[in-house]
């Protein structure tokens, strides 16, 4: 009967004594503004694509036209059932964020080819081979880097949908291998949440002819030159222009009071730029 007492207070210790470590243990939930996140993490919450490429000659309906997409095109894209599809399994191959490049969508005959072009065919395997993520694409993401570095995406991410101008110009990496520049005119290329727009043509573009990776850094070669863009110049071999891109490995997360955002940092020509791992699950009011 002594001990009781004795139990109980000792049992009462280890309950206050487990509040404060709790309430002591930082999570990246409870903390505020500007901070940095580990590359496991990003990799854990980081939106993936796949990718499939066309082994023929394909057809799709937009909007009541018929429109071909050429043989080897490589599309970012799901499969999944889709009451659109036509095949006997019900699945369709269906298009995602990462869109098609402004030039393949102008020699398609499109009248606004800045635009997202949704596309959804039915599904059978011997017309799609699904394939490794091209090594000219970004690993999460949207394919897209914004210019500017961290105080650049701070300042963003502070402002939310509160102020959404957003003046960046910005680089896209296409799914068919297009790098293409938008210099910011009148209106923001990204929303609050850093989703793209789509408001504008590009200011210049370039077909990707070749890449090379060595570890952070990505080296994309084309023969022209891409306006607004730092690349170097090459006076021999078989392409005309190299562009460095290098991965920073320092990623970071903004958290307000309803929302969060992510940025992974990179370097483009020396420059500094930033893209958005994951902004499918930005959120806020």
């Amino acid at each position: 009967m002594k001990k009781r007492p004795i139990s109980i207070l000792f049992l009462t210790l280890l309950i206050v004594a487990g509040s404060l470590a709790s309430f002591n243990t930082p999570t990246l939930a409870s903390e505020k503004g500007l901070h940095r996140v580990s590359s496991r993490y990003i990799n854990k919450i980081g939106l993936k694509s796949s990718y499939y490429r066309l082994n023929q000659n394909t057809k799709f309906n937009f909007y009541g036209e018929k429109i071909v997409l050429p043989k080897g095109t490589i599309l970012s894209a799901v499969v999944s059932i889709d009451s659109g599809s036509k095949a006997k399994s019900g699945k369709a191959l269906i298009t995602n964020h990462i869109d098609l490049s402004y030039a393949l969508k102008k020699r398609l005959g499109f009248t606004k080819p800045y635009k997202f072009v949704p596309i959804l065919l039915s599904y059978y395997p011997s017309k799609y081979t699904r394939v490794k993520r091209p090594a000219y694409t970004l690993p999460y993401g949207e394919n897209i880097l914004y210019a500017g570095g961290i105080r650049t995406f701070e300042k963003r991410a502070a402002n939310y949908y509160y102020k959404p101008n957003f003046t960046s110009n910005a680089l896209k990496l296409t799914s068919d291998g297009y790098l293409e520049f938008y210099k910011y005119r009148k209106e923001p290329l990204a929303d609050g949440a850093l989703n793209w727009q789509y408001v504008q043509k590009t200011t210049s573009y370039v077909k990707i002819q070749h890449t090379l990776k060595k570890g952070s850094k990505t080296f994309l070669y084309y023969q022209n030159k891409l306006k607004g863009v730092k690349a170097t110049h090459l006076n021999k071999g078989k392409y005309h222009y190299r562009l460095t891109l290098k991965n920073q490995h320092t990623p970071y997360q903004y958290s307000g009071k309803v929302y969060a955002m992510w940025a992974s940092l990179y370097t483009v020509g020396g420059a500094s730029y930033f893209t958005t791992p994951q902004n499918d699950a930005n959120y806020g009011d």
